[in-house]
């Protein structure tokens, strides 16, 4: 569906919306609703946009009538499945766990379905929630067509085995060849109307991926378990490759010529689409001079062309350890819109002057052609600071000192930006390394270099400057918000912090970045530092795209959109066109119908990040777990990252991953679980077990298919409390 298209049904909702809301617990018919509703829309746009109404939980249908959802007590949320059967619903905005659901008021529905639920009495305690109970109403959207799993015979029957482990489902398949491997990963499409309540689900055998030590099976079943699109549509590529090698001085028209400046591009070593590039001065005043430039990808991927709706279909790339999903095809990201050195590039620029204590002065954009003069990696510049040897100023020439410039003033950045209280993680992470048949062989640590800090620097900087640029015009436009946490997660943040001796000082409702960040501080080069970065991370709402100008919590700035990465994020590329718009017009859009046309853009976009982040990570986490399956028996140091009464999760400090050590297998002790510490206590030997505790563990058991790692205690935590024992009454 096209960009527009969307825009225009959501206006159909928009006017639906509000003749439910005038009903009010009366309800319309849908006769009711086109006879009240404005003409907006044809009959089809109707029944689309009353669906999308259910979906997004403003509106449900209920014995042939609508209501708005606020006229009702029920909820519409998602379904996440738990071990046991049971449920619970994300019901909030956030996506947090609100209701607890019992397997018997379930309904039919399962894991990942789209429901309307009833609040029953009662509630469920959840960690360190009690959560209120519902019953599921009625089915409104289900969570797949198909499924991804494993083929396993169960004597004359074929059933498969869901990829995600949390969904609780039988499903008997349909297997006409007996050349399939019991086994082998498959997709399967589920006939829901076949299936009962309670009954197994029916399916057909829809493709056979192979067993996992195939090469690349792991990735193909993720990409289809995600439903990630792979093969661009044959118009698409037709439209990409008719495009020119490189542009021609045609093309340069209206553009600055910026071909002589020192232009370079910084990115890893295994990067192939480079959408950015700098050129940094330092003036005699002290003063600076930034710019950015940015791969025009909006000159050449046109509003409602073939590429442009693929691209919106996609959202972003998606990135795995051996290959990519690009957004676009490779004619444009990896050729025409890539800033290669050495070739003349199509670029929108951002021009900045920031002072010597880091505040942007003045801001210009404007469209150029520039050549880049090298293209360089992190580590490379890293090994240049200081100016290089001679033999390297030899080699790299003028670009040195500019790269000296560009340390500078990255530094000041840096500086300016801790001032204002934004929040700066550094969570460690490690590069897997994978075999030429894509197996994982092993883990590299990724250091975070001043060279990666200074890039982000700069896209901070452009990203921040353009906001503001487009934020002037009081019109919609779309931003990268990112809203203040919730005080129930800052408070349960703030109990674990008690345990580890920090108090979170200030009032939760209005907590300031820099409160956060002062906590970070406090445990940095220690121990606890991955440990309290991943909490505090954690306690974060999730950021998103908006057409609502809402500010970045986490950087402490009112404004804040995409810029610069337009060949692997569609919303950069929106907002390359509005800022060219607002060039050449002087003005934005204006309009319910841009506005609502900019939701839909951020709403889709939004989702899609998320569906390439569970992506990337499930697939990261599968890897992981087939590394560490020849390594059972062998102790590890870990840290406790989580604490429940059935067991401590562990990640394990070498690998980047967690496992479990389930109390039932804590054979030392009888341990209880005391919530308000986050603890497990022992009752004979008082052994206490706390969160941010770094312990030795050893792997007892992998279990690649469930991507899952049990753990034993292979000796006493590097920092060990005790408590006690009481002595017993006679």
């Amino acid at each position: 569906m096209s960009i527009e298209r969307a825009g225009e049904r959501a206006l159909v909702a928009g006017s639906i919306e509000r003749a439910l809301a005038k009903a009010g617990r009366r309800g319309l018919s849908r006769a009711e609703i086109a006879e009240r509703a404005e003409k907006t829309g044809d009959r089809e746009q109707y029944h689309a946009a009353l669906a999308d109404l259910e979906r997004s939980g403003v509106a449900v249908e209920w014995n042939s009538r609508w209501y708005t959802l606020g006229a009702t007590e029920w909820l519409v949320g998602e379904l996440q499945g738990l071990s046991g059967g049971d449920a619970l619903l994300r019901s909030g905005a956030g996506g947090e766990a609100g209701y607890f659901i019992a397997r018997r008021y379930l309904n039919g529905a399962r894991s990942g379905d789209r429901v309307v639920a009833k609040p029953l009495r009662g509630g469920r305690r959840r960690g360190q929630q009690r959560l209120p109970e519902a019953g599921v109403v009625k089915v409104i959207q289900r969570a797949y067509d198909r499924l991804i799993g494993t083929l396993e015979r169960h004597r004359d029957r074929w059933r498969l085995e869901p990829f995600d482990r949390r969904l609780r489902a039988e499903v008997e398949v349909e297997v006409e060849s007996a050349k399939v491997p019991e086994g082998a990963y498959v997709s399967v499409a589920v006939d829901h109307d076949a299936s009962a309540q309670f009954g197994p689900l029916r399916g057909r055998l829809e493709h056979v991926f192979g067993k996992l030590e195939d090469p690349g099976v792991d990735a193909e079943v993720v990409i289809a378990h995600f439903d990630l699109p792979t093969e661009f549509p044959e118009e698409v590529l037709r439209t990409a490759g008719a495009f020119p090698r490189d542009p021609d001085e045609s093309d340069f028209a209206g553009r600055r010529d910026e071909r002589d400046r020192i232009v370079v591009t910084i990115d890893g070593a295994t990067a192939q689409d480079f959408d950015d590039a700098i050129h940094v001065a330092k003036r005699t005043d002290g003063s600076f001079e930034l710019n950015v430039y940015i791969a025009d990808v909006a000159h050449y991927v046109t509003p409602g062309s073939a590429l442009d709706l693929e691209a919106y279909r996609r959202g972003n790339s998606v990135y795995f350890a051996d290959r990519v999903l690009p957004m676009l095809p490779e004619d444009l990201s990896n050729g025409l819109c890539s800033l290669r050195p050495g070739v003349p590039r199509l670029v929108q620029a951002a021009r900045l002057e920031i002072g010597g204590d880091g505040v942007i002065g003045g801001r210009e954009f404007f469209d150029a052609v520039i050549e880049s003069r090298r293209r360089l990696t992190y580590l490379e510049v890293e090994r240049l600071r200081g100016g290089g040897t001679g033999e390297q100023r030899k080699e790299y020439g003028e670009v040195l000192p500019m790269l000296e410039d560009a340390r500078e003033l990255a530094a000041v950045l840096g500086k300016a930006r801790a001032a204002r209280g934004s929040i700066d993680f550094d969570l460690p992470t490690g590069h897997l390394e994978l075999d030429e048949s894509g197996a994982p062989v092993s883990v590299q640590p990724s250091p975070r270099t001043f060279a990666h800090r200074m890039i982000e620097e700069f896209m901070l900087a452009a990203n921040e400057a353009v906001a503001r640029e487009l934020a002037g015009q009081d019109e919609p436009a779309l931003y990268r918000v990112h809203e203040a946490p919730k005080p129930q997660r800052l408070e349960e943040l703030r109990e674990i912090l008690k345990t580890l001796g920090y108090r979170l000082p200030g009032e939760l409702q209005s907590l300031h970045p820099s409160a956060l960040q002062a906590a970070l501080t406090a445990f940095y080069d220690k121990p606890e530092e991955p440990f309290v970065s991943a909490l505090v991370l954690r306690s974060m709402q999730r950021a998103r795209y908006s057409e609502e100008n809402l500010g970045h919590y986490a950087l402490s700035e009112r404004h804040y959109t995409h810029f610069t990465s337009p060949i692997r994020r569609y919303p950069d590329l929106i907002v390359h066109r509005k800022l060219r718009r607002l060039r050449e017009e002087g003005a934005l859009e204006v309009g319910e119908r841009e506005t609502r046309r900019l939701r839909a853009i951020a709403e889709q976009t939004s989702d899609t990040e998320r569906r390439a982040e569970r992506a990337e990570r499930e697939l990261r986490r599968w890897r992981l777990v087939r590394l560490l399956e020849g390594r059972v028996g062998e102790t590890l140091w870990g840290r406790v990252t989580g604490v429940e009464p059935f067991g401590l999760f562990i990640e394990l400090e070498e690998y980047f991953v967690d496992g479990l050590i389930a109390v039932r297998d804590m054979e030392d002790d009888f341990y209880e679980y005391e919530p308000a510490g986050h603890k497990l206590i022992g009752s004979r030997g008082g052994a206490v077990f706390r969160l941010g505790d770094r312990v030795e563990v050893r792997i007892s058991q992998v279990d690649v298919k469930r991507r899952m790692i049990d753990l034993a205690l292979g000796g006493a935590p590097e920092r060990r409390q005790r408590r006690k024992p009481q002595r017993r009454r006679r």
